[in-house]
């Protein structure tokens, strides 16, 4: 990137076209910088109107003729989406699309509808698009197809856009619930009637590279394994480890490797409450009091002793010592970070204290962790029933799941090792 001392415009040829671009785009207010690339080529970072913040967007000497023909001070940015808004006479919003499965462009000429254009990107196979209107006198059309020249200017991601064309939206919160709306409901319709599944690309945010679980440098070649673990939790494990981009189902796969030993750690917690209890010396057999308590303790709804919550702490304690914990957080301190700040990215979460008394950082941890579970399976005894209580994927508070997820991930690796048994030489 560009530094102090040299500036990355200094070795463009002077008639460089990003010269006057710099210009058009000062002259129109907007805020651009030069940067320097990692293959030593110079572009101009212009940052684009998004509600209340900005998008850099970055243009390429190449791109630069194109560019000057577009008013930037039209264009907006769409929330997390890659997706730009050109506001005038002819206003159109365009989005990139990610496939879920199969090879684009196949999958688009399987519309009915589909028109082939002549190949203009040499980016892109065939090339195309499929328009889609209706029949109530609507104000606007759509498109679904190959990238326009602006927008493959502006994103360069993608094989596949879906453009929202006709509607004048006033505001910018007022654009992006259009896009939202339609948009998702028409990419809906077309996996009905079609069986084709698209979804909005999002832009990947600065926070998702942060959360990688960091751990002791092992400089052991390897070796063959002395344990044999259960296949159930670790086909589990397994699962979440591959849920890359997914928090949400990231989190819940690693939540059942907890809760798939739950019986086992509960019983255990509850086999020392019983044996306290009957080790008492002032324990009476023929103490109906005392009778009532042993029962009170054995008597236990579902599978499992305990409640959910407890059941999880159980199996934590049992599982992972404060030590481990203690450590966990000394070479992850991003996530300790996340986790003490004052102000919690996930909505009623608590910051957790680290320099808590021994035996209660673990259970303030086990309460984070069922709150979020409660969030995310959306449970009506414990998040009320209420919309605003479900996690939503691809919400930024489902992205903040990435610093919860690097905790899980450690607690579910101490579980998987607890119940594991010696494998046969």
């Amino acid at each position: 990137m560009m530094t102090a001392d040299i500036n990355p415009a200094d070795s463009l040829n002077p008639n460089s076209p990003l010269f006057a671009l710099e210009k058009a785009i000062q002259t129109a207010g907007i805020s651009c910088e030069w940067v320097s690339m990692w293959n030593e080529s110079v572009c101009l970072q212009i940052d684009i109107a998004s509600g209340r913040s900005s998008r850099a967007v970055l243009i390429s000497e190449q791109d630069a003729i194109k560019c000057l023909e577009m008013d930037f001070t039209k264009i907006r940015a769409l929330g997390e989406y890659d997706a730009y808004e050109v506001l005038g006479e002819d206003p159109c919003i365009e989005v990139s699309l990610s496939v879920n499965s199969g090879p684009t462009s196949r999958m688009l000429e399987r519309i009915p509808g589909w028109e082939a254009a002549a190949p203009a990107n040499p980016r892109l196979k065939n090339q195309g698009s499929v328009a889609i209107t209706g029949a109530r006198g609507e104000d606007w059309l759509a498109e679904l197809g190959t990238p326009s020249d602006r927008f493959d200017i502006l994103s360069g991601r993608g094989s596949v856009t879906l453009r929202l064309k006709g509607r004048q939206n006033k505001t910018y919160g007022e654009a992006l619930a259009f896009l939202e709306s339609a948009g998702n409901a028409i990419l809906f319709e077309v996996d009905l009637k079609y069986g084709l599944s698209f979804a909005f690309r999002r832009m990947r945010p600065a926070v998702a590279t942060r959360f990688v679980r960091r751990t002791s440098l092992n400089a052991a070649a390897p070796t063959l394994p002395r344990l044999q673990y259960a296949a159930e939790p670790l086909s589990l494990y397994r699962y979440a480890r591959s849920a890359v981009g997914m928090p949400l189902l990231e989190f819940l796969a690693y939540y059942q490797v907890l809760e798939y030993h739950f019986y086992r750690y509960s019983q255990r917690d509850l086999l020392d409450k019983l044996r306290n209890e009957l080790r008492d010396p002032n324990f009476r057999a023929d103490d109906e009091r005392h009778l009532s308590r042993i029962l009170r303790i054995t008597r236990q709804p579902g599978r499992g002793y305990g409640d959910e919550r407890g059941q999880l702490k159980s199996t934590v304690r049992y599982c992972v010592s404060e030590d481990a914990i203690s450590d966990f957080f000394s070479v992850n301190p991003e996530v300790l970070r996340r986790f003490s700040a004052k102000k919690q990215a996930i909505a009623g979460l608590g910051p957790v204290d680290p320099q808590r008394k021994k035996g209660d950082l673990a259970d303030s941890l086990c309460e984070r962790i069922y709150d979020i579970r409660c969030r995310v399976v959306h449970s009506k005894e414990d998040g009320g029933g209420q919309v605003d209580s479900l996690l939503m994927p691809f919400s930024p508070e489902a992205e903040s799941l990435r610093a919860e997820n690097v905790l899980m991930r450690f607690l579910a690796q101490k579980v998987l090792i607890a119940g594991a048994i010696d494998l046969p030489a």
